[in-house]
C-alpha cells in the first residue's frame, strides 16, 4: 500500500507531470486514465506496469496501436450507464468506432509481435467478439451515421418511391410557379412538414385556391399548397412517413444491439485507455530521452544525470501545450545523487537560488513517476525505490482560511514526517529549521533528523543552518552535500557536490543582484566574528575541494586518453586480424579453384586415355575381325561393319554412341560442352567429348548396300552395375559428377532402385546429394535409408521406368 498526501503530490508537482503525459494521449479516455494514475501499491503491480511499457515499445515498432477517435468516449459511457437515456445513430457509430479501435489494436499486437508481447496481448483476451454487431452497423449506417439506402429492401423501395413522387410533384409545381408568379415571395419549392409547397407573400392569403400550412420564420411568406397538388402531396407524405418508420425500425435494432453490447463497449474503452496511456508513455520517453529506472533495493536511491521534467528544455514545447507556459528553455545541469544503506540521509546546504529545492523536488518527482511505472528523464544506472510512504514539505504552506501560520503549517507537516518515517519511506524536507528562531529551529530539526536516522528512513534535507550540516557529519547513516558556488564569478553552478557543507552566500547573492555597496559593507561588519571565520574556513575548504576536483578531472582526462589510445590499438589489431582472415579466405578460395581445375584436367586426361585405349582395342579387334571375315559370306561382313558407319559432327537429332560405354541414342541437346541424349525413352547427360556421331538409319542402310535382311541391329551389352554408390569423403562437386555417371549406368542396366552412401558427417554432402536427386530427370523418388540400409547416412533412389 502506497501513501502520500495530496499536499505531498502537489508539492512535488506530480499532477503537472501527468498533464505532460496526458497531452501525448490520442483519446479522451486515455487522457483521463493518465490524469488518474497513482503510484503502484505493490511490487507485483509495478512489475506488471513496467513489463507493459517495455512490450508497448516493441509493439510500436510496427506502428501506432491506438489513434484518435472521431469523438469523445466519456459522454457515450455516461449515456450507456443511464438505462433511460435516449441513444441515436451517432451513439451507435461512436460505439462502433471505439470497438473497431480496440479490435485494431488487438490485431496489431497479436499478429505482428504477439510472441514478444505476451502481457500486452493478454490485455485483449477479455475483449468480447463484437464483429456481428459491427458488421450490422456497417450495413445499416454510412460513415456519417446516416441510414444507408440499401440498409433493408423495404427502405430501398420506400426511398425510391419517395424520390419518384417528389420528382413528379416538383415538376408539376414548377409549372405552378409561373401561374402564381405575382404572388410568390421566392421562386423556390421547399419541403415543409413532408409536403412540397410554394412560398407566397403573406398578403396573398385568401386570393389563392389552396391550403396554407403556416408562416415562414420571418413572417413575410406563407407555405402555400395548390389544390391540384394535394393528392400527390398526400402520397409523398405517406411515403415519407413509411420511409421514416422503416429508418426508425432499423435504428432501434442497432440501439438495442448497442445496449446489449454495453459491457463490451466499456471493456473496449478501458483497453483503449490503458493502451493509450502506455503509448503516451513511450512517446514521452522518445521526446525526453527518458527510460524506466531500475528498481532499487530497500534503503537505496540513485539518480544519474537526472533532469526535472518541468525544467528540461527538451520538453519546453510540450509544457507550452499542456501547461500553457514553456518555462525553462536553456540547458540545465543534470543531477547526480545517491543514498544507500550506509548513507540513508543527506543534508544539502549551499547558496540561495543555488538549486537545493530543485534537487529535492527532482528526486521526489522522479521517484513518484517511477512508482507509477512511467519513464523518467535520467541516464542509465538510475535506480529508484519502491516506497510505502512519501512525505514532503516544500515551500510556503501558510493557510489563511484555517488561521494557520507558515511555521505552524510546517510543524504539522514535520509531525507527519515523524509519524510516517520507516525503512520503506522517503522524507523530503525543504529549508528545515527555517521560519523561526535559528537556535530553536536547529534544535527541532536536529531532533527530527536523529529520529529519522533511528527509523532508517531515506531522507533528503535542505537547510541554511550550518549546525544541521555538522550534525549530519557526526551522525551514522547521514552525510552532507553542497550546491556548488563559483567564488570567482559569484554565481552558483547548480552542481551537487557530495561530502562537503556549503555556505548560504546570502551576501554574494545580494551583491550579484546589485544591492548598494554601503549596505553590503555594513552587513559584513555586522557578522559575528566566529561566523566570518567559519565562512573563511568554508571558502578555503571549497577552494581546496575545487583544486582537488580539477586534479581529478585532469587525471580522468589522462585515463580517458590512455583508454582511447588502447582502444585505437585494439581497433588496429582487430582490423589487421580481419584483413588476415580476408587474405586467408581468398587464398583458400584460390586454392580450391586451382584444385578444381586440376581435378577437371585430370578427369579429361583420364577420359582421353580411356578413349585412346578403347580406340586401340577396337582397331585391334577390327583387324582381327577383318582377317576372320576375309573368308566370311558377304552378308556377315556387311552386318559386322554396320555399326562402324560414322557421320559428320555432333548436332541435335543425330544418332550418337558413347565412346567408353558403347550405348547409343539420339542427341537431344548440346550446350557448353555438355550433351543430353535420349536413350530408351530416358534422358542421360555426359560430356560431348564422350560421344561419336553415327550415320542415320537410312544412310547406314544405303552404305550397307545389299546387306542380308537376316542381319539385325546389334545392341551394346548392358554395363555391369554395383548395387550402391559410395561417396564417403568426396567433395560435393566431385560427388555430384560421380552420382550423374552412376545414374546413367543404372539406367542402361535397367535398374529400378539403387542406393547412394554419403555418410552423416556435417550433413553438407547429404543435403547436396538429396537436393540434386530432387531435380534429376531420371529419379522418380528418393528416401533416407531404413534399418539395414544405412539409415540417414544413405539415400535409396527409385528410377523412373
Amino acid at each position: 500500500m502506497f501513501d502520500a498526501s495530496p499536499a505531498t503530490l502537489a508539492a512535488l508537482e506530480l499532477p503537472a507531470l501527468l498533464r505532460l503525459f496526458a497531452e501525448l494521449a490520442a483519446t479522451d479516455v486515455g487522457r483521463a486514465r493518465i490524469l488518474a494514475l497513482a503510484p503502484a501499491a505493490s511490487e507485483a503491480e509495478l512489475g506488471a506496469r513496467r513489463e507493459l511499457f517495455a512490450e508497448t515499445r516493441v509493439a510500436l515498432v510496427d506502428g501506432v496501436l491506438v489513434g484518435a477517435l472521431e469523438s469523445a468516449v466519456a459522454p457515450l459511457l455516461e449515456r450507456l450507464a443511464e438505462p433511460r437515456a435516449l441513444l441515436d445513430g451517432a451513439d451507435v457509430l461512436q460505439a462502433a468506432d471505439l470497438l473497431r479501435a480496440a479490435g485494431r489494436a488487438a490485431r496489431r499486437v497479436g499478429e505482428t509481435r504477439g510472441t514478444a508481447t505476451p502481457r500486452l496481448a493478454a490485455l485483449f483476451d477479455a475483449l468480447p467478439d463484437s464483429r456481428p454487431w459491427l458488421d450490422r452497423v456497417a450495413r445499416v449506417l454510412d460513415a456519417r451515421g446516416r441510414v444507408r439506402d440499401d440498409a433493408s429492401p423495404a427502405l430501398a423501395r420506400l426511398r425510391h418511391e419517395v424520390r419518384e413522387v417528389r420528382d413528379g410533384l416538383y415538376q408539376d409545381l414548377q409549372q405552378s410557379v409561373s401561374r402564381y408568379a405575382e404572388h410568390l415571395s421566392e421562386e423556390t419549392i421547399p419541403l415543409h412538414d413532408g409536403r412540397l409547397v410554394l412560398l407566397v407573400k403573406s398578403g396573398a392569403r385568401g386570393q389563392l385556391d389552396g391550403l396554407v400550412h403556416g408562416r415562414s420564420g420571418s413572417g413575410r411568406s406563407l407555405y402555400f399548397e395548390p389544390l391540384d397538388a394535394v393528392p400527390a402531396n398526400n402520397r409523398l407524405r405517406a411515403a415519407i412517413d413509411d420511409e421514416e418508420a422503416e429508418r426508425a425500425r432499423l435504428l432501434a435494432e442497432l440501439v438495442a444491439g448497442l445496449r446489449q453490447a454495453a459491457p463490451a463497449v466499456r471493456e473496449a474503452a478501458a483497453l483503449v485507455a490503458e493502451v493509450d496511456l502506455l503509448q503516451a508513455a513511450c512517446r514521452f520517453a522518445e521526446l525526453a530521452g527518458a527510460r524506466l529506472a531500475g528498481v532499487a533495493a530497500a534503503g537505496e536511491l540513485r539518480l544519474c544525470a537526472a533532469r526535472h521534467p518541468l525544467l528540461d528544455p527538451a520538453l519546453a514545447d510540450l509544457r507550452l501545450r499542456a501547461l500553457g507556459t514553456a518555462g525553462h528553455r536553456e540547458a540545465i545541469v543534470a543531477l547526480d545523487l545517491e543514498l544507500d544503506r550506509e548513507q540513508r540521509m543527506l543534508v544539502i546546504t549551499g547558496p540561495n537560488a543555488g538549486g537545493k529545492t530543485v534537487a529535492l523536488k527532482t528526486a521526489g518527482l522522479l521517484t513518484l513517476a517511477a512508482q507509477c511505472g512511467l519513464p523518467v528523464p535520467a541516464a542509465a544506472g538510475t535506480r529508484l525505490p519502491l516506497l510505502r510512504r512519501l512525505v514532503a514539505t516544500v515551500g510556503d504552506e501558510q493557510d489563511l482560511l484555517s488561521e494557520r501560520s507558515t511555521f505552524s503549517a510546517r510543524l504539522l507537516r514535520l509531525r507527519e514526517a515523524w509519524e510516517a518515517a520507516g525503512e520503506d519511506s522517503l522524507v523530503l524536507l525543504d529549508e528545515l529549521g527555517s521560519g523561526t528562531d535559528p537556535d530553536e529551529g536547529a534544535a527541532l530539526a536536529t531532533a527530527l533528523l536523529e529520529e529519522l536516522g533511528r527509523r532508517r528512513a531515506l531522507a533528503l534535507v535542505t537547510t541554511h543552518l550550518t549546525r544541521l550540516a555538522a550534525t549530519a557529519l557526526e551522525t551514522d547513516g547521514a552525510g552532507c552535500a553542497a550546491m556548488e558556488f563559483d567564488g570567482a564569478t559569484g554565481r552558483p553552478t547548480f552542481r551537487l557536490v557530495p561530502g562537503a557543507p556549503g555556505a548560504s552566500e546570502a551576501l554574494a547573492l545580494a551583491r550579484r543582484l546589485g544591492l548598494p555597496a554601503a549596505w553590503l559593507a555594513r552587513a559584513t561588519e555586522q557578522l559575528d566574528p566566529e561566523r566570518r571565520q567559519l565562512q573563511r574556513l568554508l571558502a578555503d575548504v571549497e577552494r581546496t575541494r575545487r583544486e582537488l576536483a580539477a586534479q581529478l578531472d585532469a587525471a580522468a582526462g589522462e585515463r580517458h586518453d590512455l583508454a582511447a589510445a588502447r582502444a585505437a590499438a585494439e581497433a588496429e589489431r582487430d582490423e589487421l586480424e580481419t584483413e588476415r582472415r580476408k587474405v586467408a579466405r581468398r587464398l583458400a578460395r584460390e586454392l580450391a579453384e586451382f584444385e578444381r581445375r586440376v581435378r577437371g584436367q585430370l578427369r579429361d586426361a583420364e577420359a582421353r586415355m580411356r578413349e585412346e585405349l578403347a580406340s586401340g582395342k577396337r582397331r585391334g579387334i577390327a583387324a582381327a575381325a577383318a582377317e576372320r571375315l576375309l573368308s566370311a559370306p558377304p552378308e556377315e561382313l556387311t552386318a559386322s561393319a554396320r555399326d562402324d558407319v560414322v557421320a559428320g559432327p555432333l548436332a541435335p537429332g543425330a544418332r550418337v554412341r558413347h565412346r567408353a560405354q558403347g550405348w547409343e541414342g539420339r542427341l537431344a541437346k548440346l550446350a557448353r560442352g555438355r550433351a543430353e541424349v535420349t536413350v530408351g525413352g530416358k534422358r542421360m547427360r555426359c560430356p560431348a567429348a564422350d560421344l561419336v556421331a553415327l550415320a542415320d538409319d537410312a544412310d547406314a542402310e544405303a552404305a550397307r548396300g545389299s546387306a542380308s535382311p537376316r542381319a539385325a541391329p546389334r545392341r551394346p551389352p548392358a554395363p555391369e552395375l554395383a548395387p550402391e554408390l559410395e561417396l564417403l569423403g568426396r567433395r560435393v562437386e566431385e560427388a555430384l559428377a560421380e552420382l550423374d555417371r552412376y545414374l546413367d549406368r543404372a539406367i542402361l542396366a535397367g535398374s529400378d532402385e539403387v542406393r547412394v552412401v554419403h555418410g552423416h558427417g556435417s550433413g553438407r554432402l547429404r543435403s547436396a546429394v538429396r537436393r540434386h536427386l530432387a531435380t534429376h530427370r531420371a529419379v522418380a523418388a528418393h528416401r533416407p535409408g531404413g534399418d539395414g540400409e544405412g539409415g540417414d547416412g544413405a539415400t535409396v533412389v527409385t528410377l523412373k521406368p
